[in-house]
């Protein structure tokens, strides 16, 4: 009863690190998608003059995990960021999030740092499913796209695989946990929210992501955007149950018009990982690679850098 209490009196805003828009010390731009302008938590590494190379970050997360790959500065000019409604980014409202708006928010940062140049995207997740969803948009405005275990790319590929994905263990203590602290803390603002929204990335035995889901993998991040990922959720437009499961979206409807190869990554032991690439992913492209990253889960870009690095490497031409 004491520590129901205790977590009943903590102070909100100690729960999550602030946003930009409440912090003007963290470095942002102001970019306008949807009729708004947002302030987004944006970084960027090298020399501007070089070839652009923008990172976007999967759900649930931020650029956070990211921040090791500014290595690849000595080649390009880096730029990572938060997406709207992300991270340390401004929140957003429902109306303002929509798959066309994600490729207008691209189409922003990309204004903002090569505007007469096409760019690099290097993607992971639901960042690699958007930057296939960029390509299919604007297939002139990319030199090179690097995906990152994107899930599949077409609402067929998404429903066939959805349940894959997920593993609901009820007797799990995380998700136990969680359920606990609803009775202290209810998501009823960004904060407690994204707070909350901690919970689903700390118990690897919810997704089948990981190697040893007893021990899954940090994801280093600030925050997480959860109305973001109610709103992402929403627009899949998913609906039925098992065999009949089904979304209704395409990221894949241009992808025949960007004929430079594309470099898909996935790992060994997540649902999304090769078989699932091959499968659904990999017969959308003109030309694709597929490199697998042995002996990781779907966070492989943090379980082993350097391998992922030294794939990206290998593809990626300035």
């Amino acid at each position: 009863m004491i520590l129901l209490f205790a977590v009943a009196c903590t102070s909100v805003g100690s729960l999550v690190p602030a946003l930009v828009d409440e912090d003007p010390t963290l470095p942002a731009v102001a970019i306008e998608v949807a009729g708004r302008e947002r302030l987004v938590h944006l970084q960027t590494f090298g020399d501007p003059e070089s070839p652009t190379l923008l990172m976007l970050h999967g759900s649930l997360a931020d650029h956070r995990a990211f921040l090791p790959y500014e290595v690849l500065a000595d080649r390009y000019h880096v730029v990572m960021w938060d997406q709207r409604g992300s991270g340390l980014s401004e929140r957003v409202t429902a109306d303002e999030y929509t798959w066309d708006s994600v490729v207008e928010e691209i189409d922003a940062v990309k204004e903002l740092f090569s505007p007469d140049d096409p760019v690099t995207l290097v993607g992971h997740s639901f960042g690699a499913m958007f930057s296939a969803l960029y390509l299919s948009s604007r297939p002139g405005a990319v030199h090179q796209a690097v995906l990152l275990e994107p899930a599949a790319l077409t609402g067929e590929g998404f429903g066939a695989t959805a349940m894959d994905i997920t593993n609901i263990d009820l007797l799990a203590s995380g998700l136990n946990e969680g359920f606990w602290q609803s009775e202290a803390l209810s998501p009823s603002g960004h904060e407690l929210a994204d707070y909350k929204a901690l919970r689903l990335l700390l118990d690897g035995h919810q997704t089948n992501y990981h190697c040893d889901p007893d021990h899954p993998t940090d994801l280093p991040l600030w925050r997480a955007g959860a109305f973001a990922e109610v709103r992402r959720a929403a627009n899949l437009q998913i609906s039925g149950g098992g065999a009949d499961l089904h979304a209704d979206f395409d990221f894949a409807f241009g992808l025949r018009d960007f004929d430079t190869p594309v470099l898909l990554v996935a790992s060994e032991c997540s649902a999304l990982g090769t078989a699932m690439q091959e499968r659904w992913n990999v017969p959308l492209f003109v030309e694709v690679e597929l490199v697998t990253i042995p002996d990781t889960g779907h966070r492989m870009f943090v379980e082993d850098f350097d391998a992922t690095l030294a794939a990206m490497r290998e593809y990626l031409e300035p």
